[in-house]
């Protein structure tokens, strides 16, 4: 409220999802408080957070949405798995085997997400690219319930460009978490590192201006970046193993920003929490990209808003 924000993406119950990935119960509300009801006295829209899909009971998500319902969400932002840098080499069974376990809970899902009107909006969370999703819409029927939360980031992270990314799964865009990254080279590849919108290589205006004209309501969240640096080894061989053919024009762009925009290999790149400071230098750091990342996204949109200039 006080950054002139409409809204906030929160988990909805007592039981969340840890970046380790365990679920963690936290403290019931006091009698005092009430979180549905601290975001309506303040006029705040709602999305809410779910964990990964497969970490609970198909009941468990129902159950969710009822809550989320509830508090007012028209969309809840799920994971597909606990993956990251695009490294699939980590998933037990396979990545194929894993999507079709993920489709068949959505399928057991999605009718009664379609009921509540809801839309499950599941994140490119550093696992899942452009092919995956559009998969994953024709595994699960193109249910109207079905829907993509598109991380402008994360594309990078499985050897896609953001702008190329969200105009191949436009149709199926319900949420956005706005977060950039700068690149780094690496020997493996190239690393991801957080920072404020607009200091890094996301094309925010051209990916916004995609969502916008994907015919959904659409309010994006901004999104800081985890501490830790990703590391992308797109430079291994078996790291591609189970990505399916696809061009390999498709890398381009990639490798465009990369060597426009890339940082040099020496280049320091270590948050406040990776170089080990304080718990207040580190909370310092995490609202200056917040504060930083809020201003951008205020002069972008008045810059949008902007009268033509006279001839």
């Amino acid at each position: 409220r006080d950054l002139g924000l409409a809204g906030a993406e929160l988990p909805l119950s007592a039981l969340v999802p840890a970046f380790d990935g365990k679920l963690v119960k936290v403290e019931a509300q006091s009698d005092d408080f009430n979180l549905v009801e601290a975001l309506r006295t303040r006029g705040l829209q709602v999305v809410g957070d779910y964990g990964a899909l497969l970490d609970t009971s198909a009941a468990h998500l129902r159950e969710y949405l009822q809550v989320a319902k509830g508090a007012g969400a028209t969309v809840v932002r799920a994971t597909l798995s606990h993956l990251l840098c695009g490294d699939r080499r980590k998933m037990a069974g396979g990545w194929d085997a894993h999507l079709n376990a993920l489709a068949a809970r959505l399928n057991e899902v999605l009718p009664f997400a379609e009921e509540m009107g809801v839309c499950i909006a599941v994140e490119n969370h550093q696992d899942a690219n452009s092919d995956d999703l559009l998969r994953l819409a024709d595994m699960t029927g193109s249910s109207p319930a079905f829907g993509v939360t598109l991380d402008a980031g994360n594309p990078l992270a499985v050897g896609e460009d953001p702008v190329e990314f969200a105009a191949r799964i436009a149709p199926l865009i319900r949420h956005v978490h706005l977060k950039d990254y700068t690149l780094h080279f690496a020997p493996e590849g190239y690393r991801l590192v957080r920072c404020a919108a607009g200091d890094g290589v996301v094309d925010f205006p051209a990916i916004l201006a995609i969502v916008r004209a994907n015919g959904h309501n659409v309010l994006p969240a901004i999104e800081v970046a985890a501490q830790s640096t990703r590391t992308i080894p797109l430079l291994e061989t078996d790291w591609w193993d189970s990505y399916g053919a696809s061009p390999a024009t498709r890398l381009i762009p990639v490798l465009r920003l990369l060597w426009e925009r890339g940082r040099p290999l020496g280049e320091p790149y270590a948050s406040a929490w990776e170089r080990g400071e304080d718990s207040g230098e580190v909370s310092d750091e995490e609202w200056y990209i917040v504060r930083r990342s809020v201003h951008y996204f205020r002069r972008l949109h008045a810059a949008a808003n902007a009268s033509p200039s006279p001839a």
